[in-house]
């Protein structure tokens, strides 16, 4: 892909973020010496730990088409003269074009009409190399010296390299050729628009790539472990950077430029191996460490849950979110029962009861179910006005219930109030039943976890969350998370 070599403008490199590939792209740059440099933004997460970047392909691909760079005067005019001698500013760079103005015979200044018997002609270290028109053909003989081209003042050659000589030259063969006098205005030089010499220097500063000569193809290369290596020590820092790529010519040149960042992430270890207990209310595996500051776009982690046995019975009692004046219960060392009717959990296993309310003071619960005196002591006062408290008890062995199942509350020290939903039928309790974890699954992060055993491990899994991974299932369980790296976008 070329683009017209005249009317550049350098612009600054922009990114598109389309994770996890970000795209830097400058179109028709010119490259110059002093270098133009494509930068890879990155925001600062808090306790960063490293970065990582699948690829990133540099692609140059130089203008080769169009009139060149006018690079100004380089042969002053001159009336008369046999030749123009043209020294380029640059001996590396590739002469495109001569603007050759006034043109013209001397000393009676007619015009030259340059035809099959008259032409320019261009030569280097004394051999003639162009001519406009070429020498014609003879027969079996091909057109000679050709490349060049001549519309108006503007002489086209076929990119050369050093110096220049051009005569005026009469004949139709090399060995008739006889050097004209003629007359000219001030000759431009154009030269080939490509860059000359590239170099690709690193957001270290090291050379990654050196293209010596005109690059007169498309260009590609990975700067991947370059960015790597940069990035997995520069993210760790409290403050934005750019990861700069240099592009340095030893020449002035122009190109379109891009820059294809795949993959690039700022990755943040988490410490430990995180865990919660879940026992049928949304819960979440709390985040270790200082807040990121921003979400991830996901979690790398392996998860193991551990079943406890049981799971929640669907004929538990809801738990509200805050007190917003529910009614309740006060109980205190006189025992208060909630009857469970013998349909409700007929055919089951009772592993596990809780209550739930709101202790005033520190206060110590005594719990008798099927047959099982159990007890709950030192329980944090709490406003009664957040959420409440879900007390488990757990019975010594699972108890087939045959029966009405009686749950009597008493408060041996400070008071409880029991919450009491309207509508119900009585204070609220929750009920575990014996259970298998096969066929039974757990939502960790978005993520669905088919549990196989008492013990399910699930490796390399993307999960959601940054302040702690969302918890779902209504099994008893614990889950854990190990290896665990959360992933930014830049």
């Amino acid at each position: 892909m070329n683009a017209p070599s005249v009317g550049f403008v350098p612009v600054e490199a922009t990114m598109t973020l389309v994770a996890p590939v970000s795209y830097l792209v400058a179109q028709g740059v010119t490259i110059p010496p002093s270098g133009y440099v494509l930068a890879t933004p990155w925001r600062p997460v808090a306790g960063a730990t490293g970065a990582r970047v699948d690829s990133a392909v540099l692609t140059v691909d130089p203008v080769t088409a169009g009139s060149g760079r006018d690079l100004g005067v380089v042969t002053p005019a001159k009336n008369p003269t046999t030749s123009i001698t043209v020294t380029p500013p640059d001996p590396r760079v590739p002469t495109r074009g001569l603007t050759i103005p006034s043109l013209r015979s001397a000393p009676d200044g007619e015009a030259l009409p340059l035809s099959a018997d008259l032409h320019l002609v261009v030569q280097q270290a004394g051999s003639p190399v162009v001519a406009v028109p070429p020498l014609p053909g003879d027969h079996y003989l091909p057109a000679q010296l050709t490349g060049g081209d001549i519309s108006g003042s503007l002489l086209t050659l076929p990119d050369l390299l050093g110096p220049l000589t051009v005569t005026v030259g009469a004949g139709r063969t090399l060995d008739e050729l006889t050097s004209l006098s003629f007359a000219h205005g001030d000759v431009r030089l154009a030269a080939a628009p490509m860059p000359v010499g590239l170099h690709v220097i690193g957001p270290d500063g090291d050379e990654q790539l050196a293209v010596p000569g005109p690059l007169r193809s498309t260009l590609t290369h990975d700067l991947a472990p370059a960015l790597q290596r940069h990035l997995a020590a520069a993210v760790t820092a409290p403050a934005p950077g750019t990861a700069p790529v240099t592009l340095r010519s030893d020449a002035a040149g122009n190109a379109l430029v891009r820059l294809d960042v795949t993959g690039f992430v700022i990755e943040r270890t988490v410490e430990g191996r995180p865990s919660v207990e879940s026992e049928g209310l949304p819960t979440s595996v709390p985040r270790p460490g200082v807040a990121p500051g921003r979400a991830p776009t996901r979690t790398r982690a392996d998860v193991t849950v551990t079943h406890h046995g049981a799971a929640l019975h669907p004929s538990s009692d809801p738990v509200p979110t805050a007190d917003a004046d529910v009614g309740g219960v006060a109980v205190h060392d006189a025992p208060v029962t909630r009857r469970i009717a013998a349909a409700t959990l007929a055919g089951e296993q009772l592993v596990r009861v809780a209550v739930v309310g709101w202790p005033h003071g520190e206060t110590d619960l005594a719990l008798g179910v099927a047959g099982a005196n159990l007890t709950a002591p030192a329980l944090p006062g709490a406003d009664g006005r957040g959420a409440p408290a879900v007390v488990w008890f757990a019975l010594p062995a699972p108890v087939a219930v045959d029966g009405p199942v009686e749950v009597t509350l008493r408060a041996t020290r400070g008071t409880f109030r029991w919450f009491d939903p309207p509508g119900g039928s009585g204070p609220a309790v929750r009920v575990a039943v014996a259970s298998s974890p096969v066929g039974t699954a757990v939502v960790v992060g978005g993520v669905r976890v088919d549990l196989t055993g008492p013990t399910t491990t699930l490796t390399g899994l993307s999960l959601a969350g940054t302040d702690g991974w969302d918890v779902a299932t209504d099994q008893l369980c614990t889950v854990a998370l190990s290896n665990a790296v959360m992933e930014f976008a830049p």
